[in-house]
């Protein structure tokens, strides 16, 4: 009973990167996904969580939003689903 932080850096021979899209990741990625979605009480927040490039305000914003669900409606979820967020300007 308490509080687990995990924090992953992906690199790529010390290069930190974000993920790449292609049919091989979104295979792994909805791997993941699907098991993730099997634990309760648990939540995956973020860039890496979402499998999509956001920029800093999208992703502070899926977090706030997923705090403000859990205390408004005691569910430990987004809001919205991270594929609604507009594209981010970084990379694709």
């Amino acid at each position: 009973n308490g509080t687990l932080t995990a924090r992953e850096s992906p690199t790529d021979p010390g290069e930190p990167y974000y993920p790449v899209p292609n049919p091989e990741n979104r295979a792994l990625y909805d791997k993941y996904a699907a098991l993730a979605a099997k634990e309760e009480g648990v939540a995956f927040v973020g860039r890496l969580a979402s499998y999509k490039y956001f920029n800093m305000d999208q992703a502070i914003l899926n977090a706030l939003e997923m705090f403000d669900n859990l205390k408004e409606n005691g569910v430990l979820q987004p809001k919205r689903a991270p594929g609604t967020f507009p594209e981010g300007d970084g990379m694709k």
